[in-house]
């Protein structure tokens, strides 16, 4: 679902750059909405990959956390029951 969102936003701005003017910069003879539409879902694509990876980056750095956080605990206590 979130990579239909992804897509529906890049077509949006590709059709709103089509329509105000950015055709003229490419030479789409027969099919500018097609074209547009495809370059659209490689731009949803690239997006969808790199927010994803944004995604598990974050997942890794709340489970090193969480690994660290009770041996942490666990050392304060061993020094506390010593000291």
């Amino acid at each position: 679902m979130r990579f239909l969102k992804i897509y529906a936003a890049c077509l949006v701005t590709a059709e709103v750059f089509l329509w105000f003017g950015g055709y003229r910069l490419f030479d789409f003879q027969r099919h500018p909405f097609r074209a547009f539409a495809v370059i659209a879902f490689l731009a949803a694509v690239l997006l969808s990959v790199w927010l994803s990876q944004e995604d598990r980056i974050e997942a890794l750095e709340k489970r090193i956390q969480a690994l660290e956080s009770p041996e942490g605990g666990n050392d304060r206590n061993d020094k506390e029951n010593d000291g």
